[in-house]
């Protein structure tokens, strides 16, 4: 903190160590507080609490995240927020307003962070994905609040977020195409075979490409001009 503070940043300070204590989220990417998109007239936005931030000279970036549903919403979509995240290396910015952060216990390195792993199988190969967008609290969300966000097997109801056991780690086997629908290693052979049968669609798409296109017809050589050839 400055040895002289203005009197801006004692009052952003006493709101951010409000947010910090209310609904804080740190993980091992770092400190993040989640808004929910138009809540500008009951609470303070994303960009109110940005700006707060900017006031004490701590960087943040605010991005766009869901969280689960309410259970009594018409709607079962996703609810759209705005996340603003303070990342690890910045949260001594932050400390100098909020001594007390710095008597937070360690975090594990296999902690989780912003992000979430899944694999993606491709044709003849398998991709590693993170998906970006859930908010930073997904780690500790209930089963059931997580099974809204499609983080439990879309088979057998594993829960995804543990990646503790090898064989259940995430796949993403969507029904249609750009889908996201994940399932645990176990019920889809840890993705082996949409992996051959996407290899498989790929080539004969391009057979049927290839039977597709005109056979390029060769041009007639030229007659010459005059015949060279020998003979009587």
């Amino acid at each position: 903190m400055p040895n002289v503070a203005t009197a801006e940043q004692r009052t952003a300070q006493r709101r951010m160590v409000g947010r910090v204590n209310a609904s804080g989220v740190l993980n091992r990417d770092g400190l993040a507080f989640w808004r929910e998109a138009d809540c500008g007239e009951f609470y303070p936005d994303a960009d109110e609490v940005a700006a707060d931030l900017a006031v004490l000279q701590v960087p943040c970036e605010v991005v766009t995240a869901y969280r689960f549903p309410l259970a009594n919403s018409r709607s079962q979509r996703p609810r759209k927020g705005y996340e603003v995240r303070i990342a690890t290396k910045d949260l001594p910015s932050l400390e100098a307003w909020m001594p007390s952060l710095k008597d937070r216990p360690p975090m594990p390195e296999d902690a989780p962070g912003w992000s979430f792993m899944y694999f993606q199988p491709k044709p003849g190969r398998m991709e590693v994905f993170f998906h970006t967008r859930f908010a930073a609290a997904w780690p500790w969300w209930t089963e059931k609040q997580a099974g809204r966000m499609g983080l439990l097997c879309a088979q057998c109801g594993y829960d995804l977020r543990k990646q503790d056991d090898e064989t259940r780690l995430p796949y993403n086997i969507p029904t249609k195409p750009g889908g996201f629908r994940l399932v645990c290693g176990v019920c889809c052979d840890d993705g082996n075979d949409v992996m051959d049968q996407a290899e498989r669609a790929a080539g004969a798409a391009m057979v049927a490409a290839g039977a597709a296109s005109p056979v390029p017809v060769q041009a007639a050589p030229s007659v010459p001009a005059t015949f060279t050839g020998g003979g009587s």
